[in-house]
């Protein structure tokens, strides 16, 4: 479970737009193998971590800047993702 209020103090947060953005990001845009793909991304940087990290992390029990936002990097994408999906969809 995302700890919001404590993600947005943790990386110092403040707008509520960042914070609105952030919450979107993390729980309609993130897939369910987040955890998989950061791994994959860390490591073309050659940063080795597990999914437990990466799930502390994204809860709010531990912070890492990096990894926070190789996890926001994933969402993002998917946000595209789904964006041009519905683009395509409401075209025809």
């Amino acid at each position: 479970m995302t700890n919001l209020n404590k993600l947005c103090t943790l990386y110092d947060i403040h707008s509520p737009k960042e914070q609105e953005t952030l919450k979107d990001l993390l729980t309609n845009h993130l897939p369910k193998e987040y955890t998989a793909k950061v791994i994959s991304k860390l490591a073309d940087d050659d940063i080795i971590t597990d999914s437990q990290t990466i799930r502390n992390i994204k809860s709010g029990i531990n912070k890492n800047i990096r990894v926070f936002n190789a996890i926001i990097e994933i969402a993002n994408e998917y946000k595209a993702l789904s964006n041009r999906l519905k683009d395509n969809l409401n075209q025809e």
